[in-house]
């Protein structure tokens, strides 16, 4: 019998399981909250970000939105600056601290994977790409717009 959806997502839940327990001591570490850790990561992919895009992304206030900010800035992982076009607009970014951290943690992960795929066959490998692709291109719409334009 071929594999389930259901039987793909027990997969994943357990590989995502692995991952989390073999970064735990390196979590463990971490003084940083989960919405913290997601800020950084938004700013990694943004570069630069307002407060109130901040307050858009986790759908809370602009005062909530600052308290964040303020806590990234205090803990070395993010820098502000005023908007050259708009004054009363704070501009967030990562500092090389906060750019090494979300670095070194998806790099972790990626390594971790890697070490990982170098035990499966290659035929294996070539499957997980094929599978893997194919979804992220679900995910990106991709195959939406490939089918509505033939």
């Amino acid at each position: 019998m071929p594999p389930s959806i259901d039987d793909a997502i027990s997969g994943y839940k357990r590989l995502s399981r692995a991952m989390l327990n073999s970064k735990t001591a390196r979590w463990r570490d971490l003084d940083i909250t989960m919405q913290q850790l997601r800020a950084l990561y938004f700013l990694r992919d943004e570069a630069e970000a307002s407060v109130g895009r901040l307050a858009e992304l986790f759908a809370f206030g602009l005062p909530a939105a600052s308290v964040l900010a303020d806590r990234l800035v205090r803990a070395g992982y993010a820098e502000r600056r005023e908007d050259p076009a708009d004054r009363r607009r704070v501009l967030l970014s990562l500092s090389r601290t906060g750019n090494r951290l979300v670095s070194e943690l998806r790099e972790g992960s990626h390594t971790l994977l890697r070490r990982w795929m170098t035990a499966l066959s290659r035929d294996e490998v070539e499957a997980l790409a094929r599978g893997w692709n194919a979804l992220a291109d679900v995910a990106a719409g991709a195959r939406d717009r490939e089918t509505t334009t033939v």
